[in-house]
């Protein structure tokens, strides 16, 4: 009689325990790092290539493992950490289960170099598949040195569902970031395809570790605090409420040295800041907790990422009360310092368009143009203007007609709402909406909404005709990111080149922004670069290269005229002109509403008059 239930063999149930443990790159990295860790390793070099799909080489100077274990360290459940199942109530080290170097050696190929201190000679391993291929002597210093090459070349199933290496390089990043920041008291140093990322000291100084990762501007503008409960200890560094960003990517919690995810402390630092924020900005966050190992469950996930408190409450109340203590004793309002520079960045703008000019009869008109502003630093990108015939930039190129000869008719200047001319704006009410009247309706136009519209048909149409103008900055501006951010934006700069902007990589992990879009301002430009970022930082970031385009050029809301900005009414005229001029003038990018109206007889109704 043959048996339904059977007993899997070790080949079988070492992959099944990979697909737990082992789902991509940066979970290899993850468990190896982890494992240097609790090695006691002071120095730690992770080194990658081709998003660690093809190796992963992880050093560091740890105590080594004792050549008798070596063989065994890659069986399932070897572990040095426990005996008993008293100890996982007590452990403090990250690694225990023994799993980890049994499931990564299943699904790749895997070298090991080790030495303890008092051996006279290290260990060479290699492994393929979890079967030993050879094992010799060879000299080396103390420590141990892991390289896995070919990842999921055994399982092509599980390879064909990593992402691109854009997205998985960025994770890794991102994730040794996070590691190195539970460590502050050890040295990282994290190398991808040759570049290194990212180093920092080792000096237990939380501060130093921020900066060496994400740069000076961040760190400065961190707070910290500290707090203790009962046997809870929290330290927070938190930023002010002036920087925040798009996403959760630059928050991490840290309890007892290790990187988790908490549902309980998310929503707590969303509490401690409630209010303070805009909505759908999130704050950067890192949080260390110290809490009695006999008061937390890390058993609860494979990976080890999840954690159960006994206390919920309380930790809860802790976080709440120590960020939000700190965050209101912190003057709220930004304070501006001006300069001759940001004095004349705060000079309010009120032109309207900023078009393309199309030919020199044009650009001759606009210098008798009153409202007309030049600006010699505009160029055009794509199709190398000459010096000579630089554009002077109009504030309406179809304002002024030419007085000798009448403008004919192109499609630059086709009229495709002419009824929207016809209205007769008559006033602007809380200096954000404008009010007009064609003798049977009565219409509010959202101005903030029409410009929104007007910028982002003019960028997508300049953009698609390869006719982008763009302006450089008297002075560059810098944006520095987090390294798992400049690690997916830097491949993709042409996507900012086609539309105006030169940017440059600028030491490690940040960017130098020379020219921008002439439709934009310079004290929105870091601002618009950052949200940008953030779309990118997102797991589910967009890969087709034309939605990336527009999905930037709908962003375009932050050079439009905003509310509260009181309008002359030859700029009511030139903003109803080119909404009229546009296909659709009736929706912004993002789909609200630009322009409503109300009949003379509802009018008359609301009067009692009919």
């Amino acid at each position: 009689m043959n048996n339904r239930i059977h007993l899997l063999d070790s080949f079988t149930s070492n992959k099944i325990a990979a697909g737990e443990v082992v789902d991509r790159p940066a979970s290899v990295i993850k468990e190896l790092v982890e494992n240097a860790i609790d090695a006691l390793a002071t120095m730690i070099v992770i080194e990658v290539r081709d998003a660690g799909k093809e190796y992963i080489r992880i050093s560091d100077n740890g105590s080594g493992i004792y050549s008798s274990d070596v063989e065994i360290a890659f069986e399932r459940h070897a572990t040095s950490k426990i005996t008993q199942i008293e100890d996982l109530s007590s452990t403090l080290s990250l690694g225990f289960r023994g799993e980890a170097l049994a499931s990564i050696a299943s699904v790749s190929q895997v070298e090991l170099i080790t030495k303890t201190e008092e051996a006279p000679a290290g260990i060479h391993l290699e492994l393929h598949g979890g079967k030993v291929i050879f094992k010799k002597e060879i000299g080396c210093p103390t420590g141990t040195t892991v390289i896995v090459k070919n990842l999921f070349y055994n399982t092509p199933a599980r390879f064909k569902f990593l992402r691109n290496n854009t997205s998985e390089s960025s994770h890794i990043i991102d994730l040794v970031s996070k590691i190195a920041l539970a460590h502050p008291d050890k040295g990282f140093k994290l190398i991808n395809n040759n570049s290194i990322v990212f180093v920092t000291s080792g000096t237990n100084n939380i501060f130093h570790t921020i900066t060496s990762i994400y740069g000076k501007e961040l760190a400065k503008n961190m707070l910290t605090a500290h707090k203790a409960e009962n046997n809870y200890f929290v330290e927070a560094y938190f930023s002010k409420t002036d920087m925040y960003r798009g996403n959760r990517q630059q928050q991490a919690v840290f309890v007892n040295g290790r990187l988790i995810k908490s549902k309980v402390v998310t929503e707590a630092i969303d509490e401690a800041y409630r209010t303070l924020l805009p909505i759908n900005k999130f704050p950067i966050c890192f949080l260390y907790l110290k809490i009695p190992p006999e008061e937390i469950d890390v058993n609860i996930h494979p990976a080890k990422t999840e954690i159960k408190f006994s206390n919920e409450k309380l930790i809860k109340s802790l976080l709440i009360s120590t960020l939000k203590e700190n965050l209101l004793q912190e003057k709220l309002i930004p304070e501006i310092k001006l300069t001759p520079k940001n004095q004349e960045e705060l000079r309010q703008e009120t032109f309207i368009d900023i078009p393309a000019v199309s030919n020199k009869k044009n650009i001759e008109s606009v210098r008798e143009e009153p409202l007309g502003r030049e600006d010699k630093n505009v160029y055009f990108t794509n199709n190398k203007m000459t010096e000579d015939k630089k554009p002077t930039i109009p504030f309406d190129r179809n304002e002024r007609k030419a007085i000798d000869e009448p403008e004919k008719p192109t499609v630059e200047n086709i009229i495709y709402h002419p009824h929207l001319i016809n209205i007769q704006i008559v006033g602007q009410i809380f200096s954000s909406y404008l009010v007009g009247d064609d003798g049977l309706q009565m219409y509010l136009i959202d101005q903030h909404a029409a410009h929104e519209k007007i910028l982002y048909t003019q960028l997508l149409k300049q953009y698609k005709e390869k006719k982008v103008y763009a302006q450089k900055l008297l002075t560059p501006i810098i944006v520095e990111l987090s390294p798992a951010e400049f690690e997916k934006l830097k491949n993709d700069l042409k996507v900012f080149e086609d539309l105006g902007f030169e940017v440059e990589p600028f030491g490690r992990s940040a960017f130098l922004i020379r020219s921008v879009p002439l439709q934009f301002g310079e004290p929105e430009t870091k601002n618009f670069f950052m949200e940008i970022v953030e779309i990118y930082s997102t797991e589910s970031g967009i890969s087709d290269y034309h939605l990336k385009i527009e999905k930037i050029i709908s962003m375009a809301c932050k050079a439009a005229v905003k509310a509260n900005n009181k309008l002359h009414k030859i700029e009511m005229h030139a903003l109803m002109k080119q909404l009229a001029a546009l296909e659709n003038p009736y929706t912004c990018p993002h789909g609200r509403p630009v322009i409503i109206s109300m009949s003379k007889q509802e009018i008359e109704k609301k009067f009692k008059r009919t």
